[in-house]
């Protein structure tokens, strides 16, 4: 299997999922990377032995106020750490861009920042002790130690022992050289090499007056080179009681910079982000993020967002003052939700960059130095200098407020020309990076494309006491090799070198992407669909499972390694991405949530357009299902016993342990003269639910709609979500052409269903393409409070995966308040599990989904309070695994009807 990180690089890996901290390092063959999330952006986090995931040892294991420091295992989420601590006024300080992923293990060996750096520092101070399990095995903890403390650990005559006097000495000895070869002191983000230069200036007995003692310090920012963190306990902060956001728009990037040292000197923010142009028009494409832009005010080239905590309003409003007298155009005021809109843009910044639609991204490979902030103007010049007589464009963008701006050049790496380019650029950058005294890596770490500048960069005396380090405390060089103190050049094991060898004709149009491969390339590592469950869709089978395979990420890289073989037929056929595959629920979350917008949904179609796992009957089965269905509608009591044989169901695909929804008699859809809308009826809706369609007429005869009703006989949804894209296709065009003289709006009641059309039948060439809206959206506006009596009671809604992908859960809320006195509240769900005939199929799986946010939210639903679900999967999963009785929309609307 072929893990990949997000950075640039890939490397042949075991992936070894951890559920419990039990690690027989002797045993482990080879090498040894340990990772959390696997976002780390210098190649950390893959490596050529076995790749430790610890993202299920996940426990927090305790909090003790007297200290206010918390106890954690290494997979904890940073925002699932911050959620536990938020209601004793605490947070742990550091605040990564991929909070809602990284892991704590993964921010002490990349010793992370995040955005409040200038005002809480980095990991590191935060960090009381970390326990290690280092390369014989052995188990220590490592924190602050007094006087008799580390000299008793230095006559220890263990590996510990060795790596306190090889420590001890090495600073003692060295300590000029080290302080005068490391970075300026007032750059806070500083993780070149092993910290040696923090123990140097700031801890005993190098200073006097410093703190005790600590490994942390050397540990924090080691990238996993140096053991295993199986604990760690943290510090903790104070929340701020206010805070106050400031978005300074400039018409030029470069008078951002110049107004930086002054604003930090005077101002001293909890935090200031530049974005730039490239950014937020990057933004404007992105579904979820593009209504985060609400904000801004024309088309600024930089935007400098200044956090203050706890300030008067006399305050902000003096630095707006401030920053306008400095040329900045717009100055708006942001507090409370509207920040974190601010911040969400900001932070799926690298993901929106690296899915532009383009094969020249915006690459990591100098993106992390941190410059003295008197100094980063010029560092700035010197970079867009460079960049322009090469001819090379760059995005700019990161923590100003520290002198670390992301500066990513855009580059092809399949070129020849542009990988020399990077090179180049690396050099120019390390060396301009020394002469100013600023750190190669202010956050991401040395990784592999930093460590071959660092002998230069620290002269060959500083650089051999950070190769001493390396051999102290790993003698054997198995964790993590290359990383850090390596030499291979940048350019080998590229992820460039994945490209395809031969041409695959496809199911679906890949034009908009540039090629399967490159929709596939999308997804670039940062890993958005490792969220724990609560915090969105994406990706169910994740949060149900929390293995790799079973992510976006992880099937995405799967894919890309089929399609670069020299048979990708025969590798799409491989067990391990079938695995994968056929865990994928096709939600289409990741096709939104995704910053890169990677769409594993269509992808899936196509990878079963390409591998077709049907037999013969299943296959039949599948491309008459719609006969099956009308038959099924004359019979309902026959068909309702035959589905259940256990020939039927083996045939189908179907478990035996799945529950069929029973079949319902039709309902006899009148044709109004001259109909204002009309009404796509899916075939399984008809099929399944005439107490639905009985509601429609009812609403619609009260509310006077005179409606046209068109009953579709081939099930294209569930075509799609079995690959049959022949099938699907001949199918909407035949509909297209239908619909093509019909000159009153087109509605559809299933979201599965009439989303169809917005989305996978442009993918599938259909011309025309009809503008079909969901009931819902269009019934919203032809609806008077007046038809409904008042109603005492709560509707919960749980809306289609697909239609919260496509941002359409409003119109149903809009719907249903037309009825007074009823609270409608939108539940924090993500997939129920069911996804079609997914449930059916692998009914184990669907529960545990179910039982991840669906289940455990349906319980705010009282007795008397309505559920709805927009679904038809939806409502037949809460009939299945709660109590309640689900209703579509329009069953309440007519439920609620004087």
């Amino acid at each position: 299997m072929i893990l990949f990180d997000a950075s640039i690089f890939f490397a042949e890996g075991r992936l070894q999922q951890l559920t419990e901290l039990k690690i027989d390092v002797e045993q482990t063959d080879g090498s040894i990377t340990p990772r959390g999330a696997g976002t780390s952006l210098g190649g950390q986090a893959i490596g050529e032995g076995v790749v430790l995931d610890f993202r299920n040892c996940n426990r927090i294991l305790g909090y003790d106020e007297s200290t206010a420091r918390v106890w954690v295992e290494p997979g904890v989420i940073q925002d699932d750490l911050n959620d536990f601590l938020r209601p004793f006024g605490r947070r742990f300080a550091p605040d990564t861009s991929t909070s809602n992923r990284a892991t704590i293990g993964g921010m002490i060996g990349n010793n992370s920042c995040g955005m409040y750096s200038c005002h809480w520092g980095t990991t590191r101070e935060h960090i009381h002790r970390i326990k290690v399990q280092l390369a014989d095995g052995s188990l220590i903890w490592a924190g602050p130690l007094d006087e008799v403390q580390l000299a008793a650990k230095c006559r220890q005559d263990d590996l510990e022992g060795h790596i306190y006097r090889t420590v001890v000495d090495l600073v003692s000895r060295h300590r000029e050289a080290i302080l005068e070869a490391y970075p300026d002191p007032s750059v806070i983000r500083r993780n070149t090499g092993y910290a040696l230069d923090v123990l140097a200036r700031h801890h005993r007995p190098f200073n006097p007056d410093g703190k005790p003692f600590s490994l942390v310090p050397l540990l924090c920012g080691s990238e996993g080179t140096l053991g295993l963190f199986l604990e760690a306990e943290l510090e903790t902060v104070p929340l701020p009681e206010r805070r106050d956001l400031v978005c300074a728009h400039f018409a030029e990037l470069d008078t951002a910079f110049a107004c930086l040292p002054a604003l930090m000197e005077t101002f001293r923010p909890a935090a200031v982000e530049l974005l730039d142009a490239p950014t937020l028009e990057a933004a404007r494409h992105n579904p979820e993020q593009a209504a985060n832009r609400f904000w801004l005010e024309g088309q600024p080239q930089a935007v400098l967002a200044i956090e203050l905590f706890d300030a008067e309003p006399a305050g902000v409003e003096s630095l707006r003052l401030w920053l306008q007298e400095r040329e900045a155009y717009a100055t708006p005021h942001l507090t409370g939700a509207a920040m974190n809109a601010v911040w969400s843009l900001r932070k799926a910044g690298l993901g929106l960059l690296m899915g532009e639609r383009t094969r020249k991204k915006a690459i990591a490979v100098v993106e992390d130095a941190a410059i003295p902030l008197p100094h980063l103007r010029d560092y700035y010049h010197d970079m867009r200098d460079w960049l322009s007589a090469h001819g090379v464009e760059a995005v700019f963008y990161g923590h100003a407020s520290v002198g670390l701006i992301h500066i990513r050049p855009k580059l092809d790496l399949t070129q020849a020309r542009d990988r020399a380019l990077m090179v180049e650029l690396a050099r120019f950058s390390a060396e301009r990076v020394r002469f100013y005294r600023g750190a190669l890596s202010g956050e991401h770490g040395d990784g592999r494309i930093r460590a071959p500048f660092l002998r230069e960069f620290f002269g060959e005396q500083v650089y051999q006491l950070n190769v001493a380090v390396k051999q102290a405390f790993d003698p054997q060089g198995r964790f993590n090799p290359g990383v850090i103190i390596g030499d291979a050049p940048i350019t080998e094991n590229l992820r460039a070198d994945l490209q395809p060898q031969v041409e695959v004709d496809t199911g679906l149009d890949w034009s908009e992407s540039l090629s399967l491969f490159d929709a596939v390339s999308r997804c670039n590592g940062a890993g958005a669909c490792l969220k724990s469950p609560g915090r969105g869709v994406m990706c169910p089978s994740y949060q149900a499972l929390r293995t790799e395979s079973a992510v976006t990420r992880g099937r995405a890289n799967l894919l890309r390694q089929a399609l670069a073989s020299p048979n990708p037929k025969r590798a799409l056929k491989a067990s391990d991405l079938q695995e994968a595959m056929n865990t994928c629920l096709a939600c289409k979350a990741c096709s939104t949530e995704c910053s890169a917008s990677v769409d594993m949904a269509a992808l899936k179609m196509e990878w079963l357009y390409q591998t077709r796992p049907h037999g013969r009957l299943e296959r039949w089965l599948l491309r008459h299902a719609g006969s099956l269905l009308k038959w099924g509608r004359r019979l309902p009591k026959v068909a309702s016993r035959l589905q259940n044989l256990t020939i039927a169901r083996t045939a189908m695909g179907v478990a035996s342990q799945a529950d069929l929804p029973d079949f319902s008699s039709a309902v006899s859809l009148p044709e109004d003269n001259a109909p204002e809308v009309l009404v796509l009826v899916d075939p399984y809706t008809f099929s399944y639910e005439n107490r639905l369609w009985q509601a429609v007429l009812r609403v619609f005869r009260r509310a006077g709609i005179r409606a046209s009703f068109k009953i579709g006989g081939d099930p294209v949804r569930l075509w799609l979500s079995q690959g049959l894209l022949e099938e699907a296709r001949q199918a909407l065009q035949w509909l297209a052409d239908e619909l093509a003289a019909v000159t009153i709006p087109i509605v559809s009641l299933e979201p599965s269903e009439g989303l169809v059309w917005r989305d996978e039948a442009r993918k599938l060439g259909i011309e025309p393409l009809p503008d079909v809206k969901l009931l819902d959206e269009w019934l919203a506006t032809r609806l008077e409070p007046t038809l409904f009596a008042h109603q005492s009671r709560t509707a919960w809604v749980h809306a289609h995966c697909h239609q919260k992908a496509a941002r359409q859960q409003a119109h149903t809320l809009r719907l249903l308040e037309q009825v007074s006195g009823l609270k409608v509240r939108l539940l924090n769900t993500g997939c129920c599990g069911m996804a079609g005939d997914f449930g059916y199929r692998q009914p184990t799986l669907s529960r545990k989904v179910a039982q991840t946010t669906f289940l455990p939210q349906l319980e705010a639903v009282g007795e008397d309070d309505w559920l709805i679900a927009t679904g038809f999967s939806c409502r037949h999963q809460a009939r299945l695994l709660s109590p309640h009785a689900p209703l579509h929309p329009v069953e309440a609307l007519a439920a609620a009807l004087k």
